[in-house]
């Protein structure tokens, strides 16, 4: 029996453990919203060693690179309007937004590459996994909630 003084940190090192094992398959997520695609870190865990061989090739082929730098771009701009008080920010906005759009579609891109040669058995395999993961992500969330209620926070 653990005591409970130790409970919140077992639930806390349980949390960051199951965030270590999602992490693979949550490839290019993020943490809300769509920052890339979860399907991907699913279909690559269940893509056979001869598939990836290809991979870096897909990935250097993309835009992705690039893009994610326009990300940064824009976001630095969008940083420097703040600390210059600038009175309209929309232009800075519309630009991050259609840099991060535009990452996002090439994540999703590479994603269906890599999911669509996938045989059947292993999509069934990679969309299980994909459900299981987030299941486990809905776990941790209430690992972290008892830890913050224990705590008193």
């Amino acid at each position: 029996m653990v005591s409970r003084k130790y409970s919140p940190f077992i639930a806390a090192v349980a949390g960051a453990a199951i965030f270590a094992v999602t992490g693979y398959a949550q490839a290019f997520g993020g943490h809300g919203g769509h920052h890339g695609s979860s399907a991907l870190g699913a279909c690559l865990a269940a893509s056979p060693k001869s598939a990836k061989a290809g991979l870096h090739a897909t990935f250097k082929s993309s835009s992705l690179r690039s893009d994610a730098k326009a990300v940064h771009a824009a976001k630095q701009a969008l940083d420097q309007a703040i600390l210059a008080k600038s009175t309209s920010l929309t232009a800075d906005e519309a630009a991050l937004s259609a840099a991060e759009l535009k990452v996002i579609q090439d994540r999703d891109a590479i994603a269906q590459t890599v999911c669509g040669e996938l045989t059947p058995s292993q999509l069934s395999a990679a969309s299980t996994l994909y459900t299981n993961l987030q299941n486990n992500r809905q776990t941790v969330r209430g690992y972290f909630e008892a830890t913050r209620e224990a705590a008193g926070q």
